[in-house]
Parts: C-alpha cells; sequence; structure tokens
C-alpha cells in the first residue's frame, strides 16, 4: 500500500467460481459449477480467506466464489448500498460490530435463530448484535483485539507511552491504517491519550498532525495482507492493528503486544466479527455454511488459525492468545469499549477530514 493507495474488488478463486459469478450473482439459490449450489461470499484477505476457504473445502458443499475487502469492512458499505435492493450479489459478509450496527440501521441483513443457525446457541447473546426490536442479526465467529504493538527485533525504542510515537527515533517506522481500517478507532486512542473521546476528537486531530509532521509514518494501508507484508519484511516496526495479525507476526517474529500497558493511550478496543446474511439472498445456504463454520471444532480451529478467541463456549483458545485475554480487573483497566453505534456514523465525515488535513501531510 501507498499513503493514497486505490480501493479495487479482487475476486478469488478457481476460474469456474469467476465465470459463474458473472452468471448467477443475481439469482438466489442457483447450482453452479459441478452441480454445487453457489454462495459469493466477502472476507478479508490474508489468513481470514485462507482459513474460510479450507473450512469451505472441507464442508464441500458450496460452489463459493469469494470477494476481499477493498480496505477496511465499512468499504463494503458503499458497494452494497449502491446495489440495493435489486442487483445485490452478495450472500455471507464478513464484518464487524460498528458495520453490523450499519448493515442494521440499513435493514439489509436477515434476522437469526437458532432454528437457522443451531451451534448460535453456545455463543453468549451478549456477542449479537441485535436490532431495535430485539432481534438477532448477525452470526459471531470470533472477538478481536485492536492495539498498538511492534517488533522488538527492529524498532529502535522501547515504547511504554502513546505519545513515544512522536519519538524521532522512529522515522518511517510506523504503520497507520487508513481511517475506513479499524473504522478509525486508531485516532479515537489519540484523542484518549490528550483527554478526549470518540466524541471530543479535536485532542486525535492535533496529535494525528504532529504525528504525520514528524515523518515518522512510513506507510498508510488498508488491506489486511498490506499491513502483514509491510511488518513481515520490516519496512515498518511499529503498528496498531487488530490482534489476529499480531498473532499471525507473532508466529515469526518477536512480538511486543501493548495490550496491557498503563498508559491513557495505549487502550486495547475490542470487538466482534462473524457474519451478516444479506436479505432477499441464498439465506438457507448462508445460514448453512455459517453454521458450520462457528461449530465447536471448525471454531476451535478458526480461531488458532487466525490468531483470535474464539465464541463456541465448547471451543477452546490456544496459550499464544494470552495477550488478548483478560480478567475482569483488567478489562477495566486496559480495555476500551467504544460507542460502536456513535463510531460507526462519524466515520465518513473523519475519512474526508484526514483526506483533507492529514494526507497533505504524509
Amino acid at each position: 500500500m501507498t499513503h493514497t493507495p486505490t480501493r479495487r474488488q479482487v475476486l478469488v478463486g478457481g476460474s469456474s467460481a469467476i465465470a459463474a459469478a458473472g452468471l448467477t450473482a443475481t439469482m438466489p439459490g442457483i447450482r453452479r459449477a459441478f452441480g454445487k449450489e453457489g454462495l459469493t461470499v466477502v472476507e478479508w484477505g490474508g489468513p481470514y480467506v485462507e482459513g474460510m476457504k479450507e473450512l469451505a473445502n472441507k464442508q464441500g458443499k458450496y460452489d463459493v466464489t469469494w470477494e476481499l475487502h477493498a480496505g477496511g469492512a465499512a468499504a463494503i458499505l458503499p458497494k452494497i448500498k449502491s446495489q440495493w435492493p435489486d442487483n445485490v450479489k452478495y450472500d455471507l459478509v464478513a464484518a464487524w460490530t460498528p458495520v453490523f450496527l450499519s448493515m442494521v440501521r440499513e435493514d439489509w441483513v436477515e434476522t437469526v435463530t437458532v432454528k437457522d443457525v443451531p451451534n448460535l446457541a453456545d455463543v453468549p447473546e451478549a456477542l449479537i448484535t441485535k436490532d431495535d426490536k430485539g432481534n438477532l442479526k448477525n452470526i459471531p465467529r470470533n472477538t478481536n483485539s485492536i492495539y498498538f504493538g511492534y517488533r522488538k527485533d527492529l524498532c529502535p525504542i522501547e515504547i511504554k507511552s502513546i505519545e513515544d510515537l512522536l519519538n524521532p527515533k522512529l522515522k518511517g517506522q510506523i504503520l497507520w491504517p487508513d481511517p475506513f481500517y479499524n473504522t478509525n478507532i486508531q485516532m479515537v486512542f489519540l484523542a484518549l491519550a490528550r483527554g478526549g473521546n470518540e466524541r471530543n476528537m479535536e485532542p486525535a486531530w492535533e496529535f494525528m498532525k504532529q504525528l504525520a509532521k514528524s515523518g515518522n509514518i512510513g506507510r498508510v494501508f488498508k488491506t489486511e495482507t498490506d499491513s502483514i507484508n509491510s511488518m513481515s519484511t520490516g519496512e515498518t516496526s511499529v503498528a496498531i492493528i487488530n490482534g489476529a495479525n499480531f498473532i499471525q507476526l507473532a508466529r515469526k517474529f518477536p512480538i511486543v503486544h501493548l495490550t496491557k500497558v498503563d498508559d491513557p493511550g495505549l487502550k486495547t478496543a475490542i470487538a466482534v466479527e462473524g457474519w451478516a446474511v444479506l436479505k432477499g439472498r441464498n439465506t438457507k445456504a448462508a445460514f448453512d455454511f455459517a453454521n458450520y463454520t462457528i461449530g465447536p471444532e471448525h471454531n476451535a480451529w478458526w480461531a488458532g488459525h487466525g490468531g483470535f478467541p474464539p465464541v463456541n463456549s465448547k471451543a477452546k483458545a490456544s496459550e499464544e492468545l494470552a495477550p488478548q485475554v483478560f480478567t475482569d480487573e483488567e478489562l477495566k483497566k486496559y480495555a476500551y469499549f467504544p460507542d460502536w453505534d456513535y463510531v460507526s456514523k462519524q466515520v465518513d465525515g473523519w475519512v474526508k477530514r484526514f483526506e483533507q488535513e492529514i494526507v497533505p501531510l504524509l
């Protein structure tokens, strides 16, 4: 990625799936190659799509056309809006808490019941997004954390405070998310560091201007794959990314997870990732596939593959997830639970302001 990368749609899969997508994307329930029922699924790149492809292949029931998120999951919202309601081609969309809330407000997603998705009975209801009538509107598959961390073997300083990001020794070392990515929670952390929050972002904009002018930001990224590549190649050594990506990196490099640091800005935001089933599409097959992915065995495998805590109460988390597992006291001290509904409504304005005020300084 560059500082101003172009958004693009990337279709991943065999040529037969791509060809079939062109013929059947707007025809719910139609059967595609080899008599298998077709699904069009939106997923993040990197370990996300790799893991889901493996699960799909193990199940073997559906001919899946994969489309990757063009950056943060929020980028899918204008695509759906432009296609709604008659030309939507997506059956199942992987997303997270703020994006689920936006989709529910637009009335795009099916209500889910345990009858539709039996394995949902083993998922804490508190993790499930609901509409204003209390209907269940998504299918969680894991929790995830967003926090700062760094490669200990490459970072020239020990980071103890978010203000350390301004240290001149970090010239070009910071990997920074596009404001669409993480729904701009990274700047909420900057606001927290200087007495603000998601409803008082002026301290964050001032901090961000300082950071941009410092030259410490070496790359602004928009996709999972590019964030992992930048840290893996050593192009950058400090990042705020999701916990799953940090776990992937920690399997190859010494990573310092800044999840339990006593600093007002080095917080850990915790959200839920999972599936949204779009209305008017191949809902029965979408529910079936989603249910398969959150069964105890598959959810445990998925969590181990991706590096995030599972949601099925019968699935166990691995030891490598320790930086993302908190006691009740640690949650109170180190975690931050933003008003995701409010944040999701501010993103478009924050993106425009970032492009106008911050990008010219990078």
